[in-house]
């Protein structure tokens, strides 16, 4: 088992390691690998960054408790795939290639002529990052705790350092490559394990009977709640995959593509990933309710799972789809956070001119400080890493998920409608979160209705305002030139 994993973390730091050959030492190559990656590099990296360590950790233990009705996040994140590969996807490549985009926030700054919007991203990026890849750190540290009884604590600190160690030296087209060959592990694992464990209960028919004798619950569509909280449920898992929009650590992989063949080949490959994802990781949980259906802590089922059924060499393998799992969304979203910080935000308030040398310098620098803040917030043992995934996954998609389209299909946003968007949505999501009605409506929903609001009343009302401001004489000379 152990030997199984070492092979594992030995290929992937040396496939990290070794993409700093390949790179420009310039700002884009660090932050988009040069803009050259093709369909299967743009759409595993895609996935995996989207697929972190929630998927075997946090939405295989909410499947655990809540049964088949984590299964109305598959039309979502369907739904959700849809809208980044054939709506936002080939747009935004192309506008970003030119206007010269190295990330999220630098779009919004070129597309609206606004430093404001630029850093107002950057901030929201980061704050959310750092919760987010704390959660990922969580989910190592259960993982390496059950399955080769590491202590929680050091689990954690070895994947942080171990994630930072590739990705500060070799950029984002480490990133990128580590993450395609933990796609394939991933999937590799999501295939093969539930129709094995499927087979070995007897079969598709006993399988859910077996559930249903367990708990009938279990096989409700809303995990048992009826009425107004039945709706909220069902609406709020559904709608967790219309936030993929908004996620800035997904959506830069449409600014490193090579051309538009790439996403449109891409596009394919992508929709066959999640919905293999979907269904694997909840069918995890189901499988292990009826396995084992006294966990105290229902994240740690498919380790234990795992423990309990398979072989030492699959356990080491399936340890390392857990990890591949956690460290290419780490890895990302370290990447993209360094970035908000240490090129948008550092250039937006510094008065001075940075060489490309010292940009990706002080990118290191802050990465190591990124890590050292996610692993102090994971140490605090949190204890529901898909509660922690879904805040920020809110928050992110109401900030940035309405804005983004918006931007790239309408000319009708004002920088004020693009400030003032980003702002309630993120506002929406902090306080809806703390009120009961989170219990029946995933704060995403309100959070990008009210940003999608905003934007474009604002958006209107500055525009008329700014009409007005100009004289007729004026006016009128505009229209004919």
């Amino acid at each position: 088992m152990i030997a199984t994993f070492i092979v594992y973390l030995v290929l992937v730091f040396l496939v990290g390691l070794f993409a700093e050959r390949y790179i420009s030492k310039s700002e884009e190559g660090y932050y988009l690998g040069d803009r050259n990656f093709g369909p299967v590099a743009t759409a595993i990296s895609a996935g995996a960054t989207d697929t972190s360590g929630w998927i075997f950790i946090g939405a295989a233990g909410y499947s655990y408790v809540a049964g088949i009705s984590t299964m109305w996040m598959l039309p979502g994140f369907v739904v959700g795939y849809f809208i980044n590969w054939f709506v936002v996807a080939p747009r935004l490549r192309r506008l970003g290639t030119e206007y010269n985009c190295l990330s999220i926030p630098d779009f919004f700054e070129k597309r609206y002529g606004s430093n404001l919007l630029k850093i107002t991203s950057s901030v929201i990026i980061a704050i959310f990052f750092i919760a987010y890849m704390g959660s990922q750190l969580t989910a190592a540290g259960k993982a390496f705790h059950t399955i080769i009884d590491i202590d929680y604590n050091t689990g954690l600190i070895f994947s942080a350092f171990f994630v930072l160690a590739y990705t500060v030296f070799g950029g984002y087209r480490a990133v990128v490559w580590t993450d395609v060959i933990q796609g394939f592990i991933m999937i590799m694992v999501l295939v093969t394990f539930p129709i094995y464990m499927i087979i070995k209960l007897g079969g598709w028919e006993s399988f859910f009977a077996q559930l249903g004798q367990l708990d009938p619950v279990l096989l409700t569509p809303a995990g048992g709640s009826v009425g107004a909280a039945a709706f909220g449920i069902i609406v709020g898992l559904v709608g967790f995959g219309l936030g993929e929009p908004g996620q800035p650590h997904i959506i830069q992989r449409f600014l490193s593509a090579k051309d538009d063949k790439s996403i449109r080949e891409g596009t394919f490959i992508a929709m066959v990933w999640v919905i293999i994802v979907m269904m694997g990781s909840n069918l995890l949980g189901l499988i292990g309710r009826i396995l084992t259906p006294s966990l105290t802590d229902p994240e740690y089922v498919f380790p234990q799972l795992v423990m309990e059924t398979m072989h030492p060499v699959v356990i080491g393998v399936v340890l390392g789809a857990i990890f591949a799992a956690i460290q290419s969304t780490f890895s990302s979203q370290l990447m993209v956070a360094t970035q908000s910080l240490a090129s948008d935000l550092l250039r937006s308030i510094s008065k001075r001119e940075y060489s490309n040398k010292q940009v990706i310098t002080i990118s290191r620098i802050t990465m190591v400080i990124l890590s050292i803040l996610a692993t102090g917030l994971a140490l605090m043992d949190i204890q529901a890493v898909f509660t922690l995934v879904l805040y920020a996954w809110a928050g992110l998609g109401a900030s940035f998920g309405p804005l983004i389209i918006l931007a790239l299909y309408s000319n009708a946003v004002t920088k004020w409608g693009a400030f003032w968007g980003m702002i309630s949505g993120t506002v929406t999501v902090v306080i809806w979160k703390s009120t009961p009605y989170s219990v029946y409506l995933y704060e995403i929903i309100p959070g990008m209705l009210v940003s999608t609001i905003v934007i474009l009343a604002v958006s209107k009302w500055t525009s008329a305002a700014k009409r007005e401001s100009i004289p007729d004489h004026a006016e009128t000379g505009m229209m004919n030139r």
